[in-house]
């Protein structure tokens, strides 16, 4: 886990200042060496944080052997073992144990197809030296972050928007015409909050050719509707519930196997919630030294739960006690580092505990996200959707009488129970912006997953699995964004066994009843946890930190608002900021402040501390 940046173009190599500010952005996700390298079209730079081959050797930017291909690489590839042995076959020689030769090698022998062997989180650029020419590409599931600007110096790209907003010519610009996505969606799909700057989306490659931006082109190399495979599918649902039970089980533990190869100590992350307390079980089996860290959060503390799965597992975990006054004192700090508003209020929880176990000399966390997406674990997206669907097609001629009737009785048409339709307009607000606030991006994805989902014959099952698909592009976005950025705050590598490419695609074509019934959610999940944790854990009722961490916010009053970055550019003004906030705080608070607090540090320049200390103290 790394950082990396770099810039190409005509005098590249004479930008050794521009570079350098740049990695001065990101010394937090690279704090044991600093690597630049400065040659024709190209300056590279690097910010490592050593985990496999910790030696000197492994650093970069790493250059081929022949001296002309040259690699800025931010991740880990988990089977780059047995990728090294397939290239060593082949005759490729090998000077270092690190993932990072192995992802270089592997692109001079298969070239882009190396991509789609990869199993692995990462973000990298491939400089031709001789040509001037770049790759750069991004994992699956956009795990670790790329992102890029075009200059009237060149093309510059970097992990973190911050490392290019400290370069770029003048004062980077909000996209106003992202709020209505922001408030509608808690994020913005491709990140590109700013004028100029772009994320290279997940499961995309990018070239460029002669050292010239002109050439910039952006393709897609994988996408998430290819996961759905009807023979796999059907093999799956051929098999027993119990046969199915073991096929996750070890798909799971292979995953977990991978996940903790590293040549420095690594933990978990243990909330007492059953995906993380399951990846701690199959952790702590597999590598008894793995250290097991929890945040105790204050007025929603869920110590107890880790505790039982403590006492179960024969473990000893170490805690974080999170109280309201450390929470909102990293609450700025943690938009800064987030690169973003706060879609979610886990920033804060993520990086203390990520520094305590830094604290403790671990370099390495294994964190649950991505069964939810993947098993169905949202309720209110893939259950009570399932059964509503169920619920229409099997009673749509009864319903339209019943409303025909009631209308009839009472001059009532009653259709969905909708309470912001405006008189005045003649298509509901909702319904339009949910069409036209992101570009018609969710739609698209949908679609393309629906269709991926063809094989299955009812409608219902078809469309709750195509909407698990999606989620694996789009809903696990803000999550994997917070989670990189977070645990890097505290220098710290975050990975996600569920977002293991082998175990989405189990996920993705085991029967729906595997996933959900009509009041289960993750059932196959929960059975296996059976085997490995209490009981009690895995039929408890999880509570969200959503609500506390909105008081902890609204208690900061709204002075930041007065005059500020959201009235001045005109997003939105003091009124209806207020409104907002007063119709639904839940939903509004953490992306109204956080907005208001990003403003005035990408775009105005204001500091992390000169915020804290005028308006939390």
């Amino acid at each position: 886990m790394c950082g990396i940046a770099g810039c190409v173009g005509p005098g590249a190599s004479d930008r050794e200042a521009t570079l350098a500010a740049m990695l001065e952005q990101l010394t937090h996700r690279g704090p044991d060496h600093r690597g630049t390298l400065l040659q024709g079209a190209f300056a590279l730079g690097h910010q490592r944080l050593s985990i496999i081959d910790i030696s000197a050797a492994a650093h970069q930017p790493m250059l081929s052997a022949d001296g002309r291909h040259a690699l800025v690489y931010n991740g880990e590839l988990y089977n780059y073992r047995e990728l090294r042995t397939e290239l060593a076959a082949a005759g490729v020689g090998f000077r270092t144990d690190s993932d990072t030769e192995v992802v270089l090698a592997a692109w001079r022998h298969w070239g882009t197809d190396c991509l789609r062997r990869f199993n692995g989180m990462f973000a990298f650029a491939i400089a031709d030296l001789a040509s001037g020419n770049l790759l750069a590409a991004r994992d699956r599931f956009g795990i670790k972050p790329l992102h890029y600007a075009v200059t009237p110096d060149g093309l510059c790209f970097a992990s973190e928007v911050k490392a290019l907003t400290a370069v770029l010519p003048a004062a980077p610009v909000f996209r106003r015409e992202k709020l209505a996505e922001l408030l509608l969606y808690r994020e913005a799909i491709r990140q590109d909050l700013l004028e100029g700057i772009h994320a290279l989306e997940p499961g995309h490659l990018l070239t460029l050719s002669g050292g010239d931006p002109a050439t910039l082109q952006v393709r897609r190399w994988f996408h998430v509707a290819e996961l759905p495979d009807p023979a796999r599918a059907a093999a799956l649902a051929g098999l027993s519930d119990e046969a199915r039970l073991d096929a996750l089980e070890q798909v799971l533990q292979d995953s977990v196997e991978r996940h903790l190869v590293s040549d420095v100590p690594v933990g978990s992350l243990c909330s007492g919630g059953v995906d993380s307390s399951l990846m701690t079980a199959f952790a702590c089996r597999l590598r008894p030294d793995v250290s097991v860290y929890h945040v105790d959060i204050a007025d929603h503390s869920e110590r107890r739960w880790a505790e039982q799965v403590a006492r179960h597992l024969d473990i000893d975990i170490h805690y974080y006690r999170l109280t309201r006054e450390r929470y909102l004192a990293g609450y700025i700090a943690a938009i800064w580092y987030n690169d973003a508003p706060l879609t979610h209020p886990q920033n804060v929880p993520i990086e203390r505990v990520s520094a305590l176990a830094r604290e403790h000399g671990c370099k390495v966390l294994l964190a649950g996200e991505g069964a939810d997406e993947g098993f169905g674990g949202y309720d209110w997206r893939y259950r009570i959707r399932w059964n509503w669907l169920r619920l229409a097609r099997r009673t749509g001629l009864l319903a339209k009488l019943y409303r025909k009737g009631l209308f009839a009785l009472t001059g009532l048409w009653l259709t969905r129970p909708r309470d912001d339709f405006l008189f005045r307009a003649w298509a509901n607000p909702t319904d339009v912006l949910e069409q036209v606030a992101d570009g018609g991006f969710r739609a698209a994805l949908e679609h393309d997953c629906r269709a991926a989902y063809d094989f299955i014959d009812a409608a219902a099952d078809r469309e709750v699995q195509a909407a698990m698909a999606a989620d694996y592009r789009d809903y696990i976005g803000a999550i994997v964004h917070q989670q990189d950025r977070a645990s890097m705050q505290a220098g710290i590598e975050s990975r996600v066994p569920f977002l293991d490419i082998e175990v989405a695609r189990l996920a993705a074509n085991l029967p729906l009843a595997d996933k959900l019934t009509r009041r289960e959610s993750k059932r196959l999940i929960k059975a296996l946890a059976r085997r490995h944790l209490p009981r009690t854990v895995v039929e408890r009722t999880k509570i969200g930190f959503a609500s506390p961490a909105a008081d902890y916010v609204r208690s900061l009053g709204d002075a930041c608002f007065v005059d500020g970055f959201l009235a001045r550019e005109g997003v939105l003004s003091l009124a209806e900021t207020r409104r907002l906030l007063a119709r639904d705080p839940g939903n509004f608070t953490h992306m109204l402040y956080g907005l208001e607090l990003w403003g005035r540090m990408f775009c105005w320049g204001e500091t992390p501390a000169a915020l804290s200390a005028r308006y939390i103290g």
